[in-house]
């Protein structure tokens, strides 16, 4: 039985912690409701004098953010599909299909965790060019179809998964397809949902690549859109925080709603090999 006080002391101590955390997203939100001269000077306050949503409607009116909004939702749910699809193939194979150099083929996918995203941009910008990709959805969504990490994850789950699952489906007749789409997949939903809100998460924030292969307004991405409240002399921090927090939205309500399957599946592949 444990004792009130460790209790009480480990619940304060969370306490503590949430509220640390969640201060920067509450200095945002407040941020975004001042008016810009409440931002600058020594007048400038955490807590709002009036409670002002300018900045709200100058976004949406001044700029084509419901655009960039839409551009990211595009691209993070083509990526999001994409991983679902051929992680889960070559996870499937790493775990149930037995060929030679199989743990080579894993040594070589989990070596590439360790090659930061800033080596491969100048080559696979040159890639995409040579494709006559720029400035396309292509360039977007083609290069982060896979990912090491979603395959590592699923295939730590598949591991976990009882063989004798695929030998009853064989001698129903089925085939490794449908042994993994009627038989496996519904035992795998909450790694699947691990994979989706880790990259749906990175897709959605990312900056990096899509500045660098978006040349057009209406091509750009969220993170790429409101880079431009941002300058050298005047930037409108009002716009920038407005913008922030609705992009953070989607964001926030993906990590909700898939909790429950992204706590599970992160901890399901880690006593069973």
């Amino acid at each position: 039985m444990r004792h009130p006080t460790g209790t009480l002391a480990r619940a304060l101590w969370l306490a503590l912690v949430g509220v640390f955390a969640a201060l920067p997203v509450l200095w945002m939100v407040l941020t975004s409701l001042q008016p810009m001269e409440d931002l600058l000077g020594t007048d400038a306050r955490l807590i709002p004098a009036s409670v002002s949503l300018d900045a709200y409607r100058e976004v949406l009116s001044r700029f084509p953010y419901w655009r960039w909004f839409l551009n990211s939702v595009l691209v993070s749910g083509a990526v999001v599909a994409g991983n679902l699809v051929f992680d889960t193939l070559a996870a499937y194979g790493l775990s149930r299909i037995r060929f030679r150099g199989r743990q080579a083929v894993l040594t070589l996918i989990l070596a590439t965790l360790m090659i930061p995203t800033q080596v491969i941009l100048v080559p696979l910008y040159l890639l995409m060019r040579d494709l006559g990709w720029i400035d396309t959805y292509w360039a977007l969504v083609v290069p982060f179809l896979a990912s090491p990490t979603g395959i590592f994850l699923l295939r730590q789950h598949f591991v976990t998964l009882p063989l004798q699952l695929d030998e009853a489906a064989a001698m129903d007749g089925a085939g490794r397809m449908r042994t993994l789409v009627s038989v496996l997949l519904p035992s795998s939903w909450a790694a699947l949902g691990t994979v989706a809100v880790l990259k749906f998460m990175w897709t959605w924030g990312e900056f990096a690549w899509p500045s660098l292969v978006t040349n057009g307004e209406l091509l750009r991405t969220l993170p790429v859109g409101l880079a431009r409240f941002q300058n050298q002399f005047a930037p409108r921090w009002d716009l920038l925080m407005a913008g922030s927090v609705m992009a953070a939205v989607p964001v926030v309500l993906c990590f909700v709603l898939l909790q429950r399957f992204f706590v599970r599946g992160l901890t399901g592949g880690a006593v069973k090999e």
